[in-house]
């Protein structure tokens, strides 16, 4: 496999093929690079994450908050105790 980024200077593309792919059947595509905003480091992405914690909690319902906590056992035992 041959990949290769060139910016053509006009709208004529010289291609040097190895010698094994003379005679063989190839497929070439070309398409643009789009530019991307930088990518966010690692530190700033977890941030960002954690930055959505608590943003849930006008929807908790406190009378509920106690099965959460043993949600993964009662479904457990609800679905195999049959």
């Amino acid at each position: 496999m041959i990949r290769e980024i060139v910016r053509p200077k006009d709208n004529k593309l010289t291609i040097n093929l190895p010698q094994e792919y003379v005679g063989e059947e190839i497929e070439y595509i070309i398409f643009p690079i789009k530019k991307h905003k930088p990518e966010k480091d690692v530190k700033e992405k977890n941030m960002d994450i954690g930055s959505l914690g608590g943003s849930l909690k006008q929807y908790a319902n406190a009378q509920k908050a106690e099965l959460e906590n043993k949600a993964w056992e009662l479904h457990v035992m609800d679905k195999y105790s049959k």
